[in-house]
């Protein structure tokens, strides 16, 4: 499993890319915003997890182009607003930070399978 990671702060990425290395088959890759859109474009992998305050009107139709291709979709989130989840995308789970690590590991492979 190829799992992408995007988020504003670069070490809550790598502390999701540490949790999930620890406990899942996978690889991860992380993505700093200023080349989200190009990775988003230009690379192929099972699971996007995105900081929910990186969605914009020009992230939307790359995310929901990936959805649609069956890659697996997991949203994070520091604003309370988010826990409900984004609108326009129903049932894609919205992760609290800081993450805690159980539920982060037991999210993504729940997105991985219905991906």
């Amino acid at each position: 499993m190829h799992v992408l990671v995007i988020d504003v702060e670069f070490l809550v990425a790598l502390e999701a890319e540490q949790i999930l290395t620890e406990h899942l088959a996978c690889t991860v890759e992380i993505a700093v915003p200023r080349d989200m859109i190009q990775t988003l474009q230009s690379r192929r992998f099972d699971i996007l997890l995105l900081d929910a305050a990186l969605m914009s009107a020009a992230v939307e139709p790359h995310v929901r182009r990936l959805r649609e291709a069956g890659t697996g979709i997991v949203f994070s989130s520091v604003d309370s607003e988010h826990r409900r989840g984004l609108p326009g995308f129903f049932g894609i789970p919205v992760m609290s930070r800081p993450f805690d690590d159980e539920e982060l590991v037991r999210i993504v492979r729940r997105a991985a399978i219905s991906g």
